[in-house]
């Protein structure tokens, strides 16, 4: 049986921390990141990264393990996450992985996607567009050229945005086509868990977050990086909206009202993402009993689910090893219809997952 990779992921501020640190110390491994933002050891504060304390309570990987200056690219992420996992599988059998950043999940446990290649004038000419029309231009241009990535990228970030248009140029096509359709062979198996919040309880818990972070020194923190303000890695949420406040753009008041108005667009942009994938097995922080016992299910048996949304419908597939073993349909009105049912000690994974699709788990 290959080893187990607990993958914990979930919008930002739904408490993806602590639970991976309960997580590595109740089966004794490590944790490595995937939140694209924490691998910068210049960027504390507005990046939420886990306390000296936290640290010190599990052994974690690529927390500050970077530069702003350097250039990294998931790509190379992908490399040094799997040669790292090749180290840790000698000594654990199961390891975490958790972070909101799903391009960088999706890239270590599936694989890379692979784009055709963009000549350098087009590149440049998105490039030119961003300096002279500014990003809203490039953020319509996406909405027009490829709606469904429109619907998942962090639309404040001008380098994912300068790269799915120059795709969409250079090839004439949309740049969610050029995703990957299967997966690349792994040596391990996820399992992935995703962290649920009622979504006015997620937005209230990211509003206090931003307060949290101003307490601690956000705005100082952000001044300290003002001198790089240029550098990719700083074109992200709680830092740009002050950038534009230092820059005589905007006031202190906007500029916060700001921070917390794209850190909820942005974890809706999360959700989105884990829904496309469709499978992640939805948990509240607090069901710690629950997320045990389907990572034992799942470890044992190879259970996962496969979950698929319409307009009117969703459904939801319990697979064993791939095989089909339980298949649950929740309509617009919460009401579910089981039509094929699961062996009874499986059932209650789909109950659970059917339960949250309706809201009837609070």
């Amino acid at each position: 049986m290959p080893p187990t990779l607990i993958v914990l992921s979930g919008p930002t501020a739904s408490g993806k921390t602590s639970l991976s640190i309960r997580l590595a110390q109740h089966f004794q491994t490590a944790i490595v990141s995937a939140d694209s933002r924490q691998f910068f050891r210049e960027m504390h504060i507005g990046t939420a990264k886990p306390t000296a304390k936290e640290l010190a309570q599990a052994p974690h990987y690529f927390i500050d393990s970077h530069s702003i200056t350097e250039g990294y690219s998931v790509g190379q992420y992908e490399r040094e996450a799997l040669e790292l996992l090749q180290k840790l599988y000698q000594e654990h059998e199961t390891v975490i992985l958790t972070g909101g950043s799903g391009l960088y999940i999706n890239a270590l446990c599936q694989g890379m996607d692979q784009f055709p290649e963009v000549p350098e004038a087009v590149r440049q000419s998105v490039e030119d567009d961003l300096e002279k029309r500014g990003i809203g231009y490039l953020q319509e241009e996406l909405r027009t050229a490829d709606p469904e990535y429109y619907e998942e990228v962090d639309l404040n970030n001008p380098h994912r945005l300068i790269r799915a248009l120059s795709v969409c140029r250079s090839s004439g096509q949309p740049y969610s086509r050029f995703r990957k359709a299967g997966a690349a062979a792994r040596f391990f198996r996820p399992i992935y868990l995703q962290l649920h919040w009622p979504r006015k309880e997620l937005y209230d818990r990211i509003n206090r977050r931003v307060d949290l972070m101003l307490e601690d020194g956000l705005e100082e923190e952000a001044r300290s990086l003002y001198p790089q303000k240029h550098l990719t890695a700083l074109q992200t949420v709680g830092y740009q909206e002050f950038f534009d406040y230092f820059d005589g753009n905007t006031s202190r008041e906007k500029a916060i009202e700001l921070i917390k108005r794209n850190s909820r667009r942005y974890a809706k942009r999360q959700l989105t993402w884990f829904r496309r994938d469709g499978h992640w097995k939805r948990f509240r922080p607090s069901e710690w009993g629950e997320i045990l016992r389907y990572l034992e299910l799942s470890r044992k048996e190879q259970l996962h689910i496969q979950k698929r949304r319409s307009d009117s419908f969703s459904q939801i597939d319990l697979l064993q090893a791939g095989r089909l073993v339980g298949r649950a349909t929740v309509d617009n009105k919460a009401a579910a219809a089981y039509e094929v049912k699961p062996p009874a000690d499986w059932a209650w994974v789909l109950e659970h997952e059917t339960g949250l699709e309706n809201h009837k788990v609070h």
